[in-house]
């Protein structure tokens, strides 16, 4: 999942229309895109959550609850070219200043000093109910009449995955928190999009 943003009008350009069935027309259409400032911008979920935090952060005195809001899902809401400027104002005087480099560094440590959490997959056990005795053939072999494979895997596959899948055996996993990268290049990028789309769309 993803959030695709598209200028309304980027570099002072009209978006042209394009019927996506033709393959020519559509390779004109993307080309256009790419070589437009403004016209796209995109970050996957885990990049665009804490980017869209900061800047609703920083931006909160113009933008509204219902921009803040409109920016955490796909459902098209659109910022104006006055805010969108407005916004590659402000991300710009912070990375001038260095306050953007300093914030990244102090989400990193807050984000790196999360402890893990408890495995979902196996409860913190360390192994699921249908790979028990993975650590050998013969302790497979107490729970299970075979070690061929069969639903969900057989004894190769529980070996190979330590017990479990998902946290290999330890009963532990790293925090969600830390799938949510903060990124200095990507406030610039944003800054520069935002800059020049004219105001855009979030879908």
């Amino acid at each position: 999942m993803g959030y695709d943003l598209y200028g309304l009008m980027p570099s002072e350009s009209v978006v042209p229309d394009c019927d996506f069935s033709d393959e020519k027309t559509t390779q004109a259409y993307f080309a256009w895109q790419n070589n437009t400032r403004g016209a796209y911008f995109r970050n996957n979920v885990w990049y665009w959550s804490p980017l869209w935090s900061f800047v609703s952060n920083e931006c909160e005195d113009f933008l509204s609850e219902k921009d803040i809001s409109g920016g955490t899902n796909n459902g098209g809401h659109e910022i104006c070219k006055t805010k969108s400027k407005r916004i590659a104002s402000r991300l710009r005087k912070l990375i001038r200043s260095g306050s953007v480099e300093s914030y990244s560094n102090s989400y990193e440590k807050k984000v790196q000093s999360l402890p893990d959490e408890e495995c979902g997959i196996c409860k913190g056990t360390g192994t699921r109910k249908e790979w028990m005795g993975w650590q050998s053939e013969l302790e497979w072999l107490k729970y299970h009449d075979s070690l061929e494979q069969k639903r969900p895997g057989g004894f190769k596959w529980a070996h190979e995955c330590s017990g479990c899948n998902a946290c290999k055996g330890t009963g532990k996993v790293k925090a969600w928190g830390k799938s949510y990268p903060f990124s200095v290049d990507n406030v610039v990028e944003f800054a520069d999009f935002c800059e020049h789309s004219g105001g855009f769309r979030i879908c």
